[in-house]
């Protein structure tokens, strides 16, 4: 055999090898892409997501806040009669609250000091939920506003451009609050949805009659958000959030279920604000200690499924811009076009 042939028949063994190698099972293949479509997808639709739900919280509070503003003999009665602070008068006990709920509300929509702005409505809340009437409402909120309050928002704001754009060089002070909020998203966001997941799983266990809480724990457990669930769906969507397991298909459940009893009006309790809560859980994640996060480590391993870093959540601004841009290049065309039209 000739040097020729032989180097030939390697070749050849090689390319069958390498093929071989390379040539994926039908589920690897399947797997590799639904992980990454899963993983572009939730990269994309946060920010939007985000920006969403920091809309509709503050709206709630600068509605309430506009109308103390319309009357404010009643925003005084309230702060005297019906939830006073001990070491406040009533008078700046109002004014403070009503400063809160009308500039708060601006700061964190559009993502200007979100920490400190969702830290100020919090405390409102939970001292509303203490001394106050006690609701299902309040419960979602404070859940939301202690998300934004460690976690901060996304690439839609202005807290996150500016960052990442200066990198804040001028300031010591800032740069150690950039890094230091920094660090406490990254090390707080996996154990805030933890806790979030296995508190609305009690929820779920209370509103299915498993266990009886006590008064001051069905103070603050939202089962009133979910009435209407049917027992063994409550149970089984306890379990997965428990588990960590199929974050997103609990919470598409869930919101389904809630948007149904919204249309038909068959539960005055059930409110829009537990779908913010759970897209919140649905974007980010079941977090620690669950099944999820294990699989999802599994596939990062394996190559399946791609890492979600800042560069990536900017492409959702860089598409809200493409799609800005593009709506006032459609404006112009149209304008004119009808300009251009004899006019009757």
């Amino acid at each position: 055999m000739s040097d020729a042939q032989s180097q030939g028949q390697e070749r050849g063994q090689v390319g069958q090898e390498g093929s071989g190698q390379a040539k994926p099972t039908f589920w690897r293949s399947a797997l590799n892409v639904g992980g990454k479509l899963y993983s572009g997808s939730t990269v994309l639709f946060w920010p939007i997501t985000d920006l969403a739900t920091r809309f509709f919280v503050a709206l709630y509070f600068f509605r309430s806040g506009s109308t103390k503003v319309g009357n404010w003999d009643a925003a005084l009665l309230l702060a005297t009669e019906e939830y006073p602070v001990s070491w406040m008068t009533p008078e700046i006990a109002a004014a403070s609250g009503l400063a809160i709920e009308l500039i708060a509300p601006l700061l964190l929509f559009v993502g200007l000091l979100v920490r400190p702005a969702a830290a100020a409505l919090a405390a409102l809340t939970i001292i509303s939920q203490l001394v106050y009437i006690p609701t299902t409402t309040n419960l979602m909120l404070i859940a939301a506003l202690i998300w934004y309050a460690f976690c901060g928002p996304s690439a839609l704001s202005i807290d996150r451009v500016w960052t990442s754009g200066t990198k804040v060089k001028g300031s010591l002070f800032m740069s150690w609050a950039v890094r230091f909020g920094a660090l406490l998203r990254k090390h707080s966001a996996a154990i805030l949805l933890m806790v979030m997941r296995v508190w609305l799983g009690l929820a779920l266990l209370a509103l299915a009659r498993v266990f009886e809480p006590s008064v001051m724990l069905a103070t603050w457990l939202p089962s009133n958000a979910f009435a209407g669930l049917p027992a063994w769906l409550a149970i089984g969507c306890a379990i997965l959030l428990f588990v960590g397991a199929a974050a997103t298909l609990v919470s598409y459940v869930l919101t389904f279920v809630i948007g149904y009893f919204m249309i038909a009006s068959a539960h005055p309790d059930v409110t829009f604000y537990p779908i913010l809560l759970l897209a919140i859980y649905e974007s980010r994640g079941a977090g620690l200690f669950s099944i999820d996060m294990a699989v999802e480590r599994w596939m990062k391993s394996r190559g399946t499924l791609q890492e979600v870093g800042q560069d990536e959540e900017d492409i959702a601004v860089t598409m809200l811009i493409w799609a800005g841009s593009f709506w006032v290049y459609c404006d112009r065309i149209m304008a004119r076009w009808l300009s251009s039209k004899p006019k009757k």
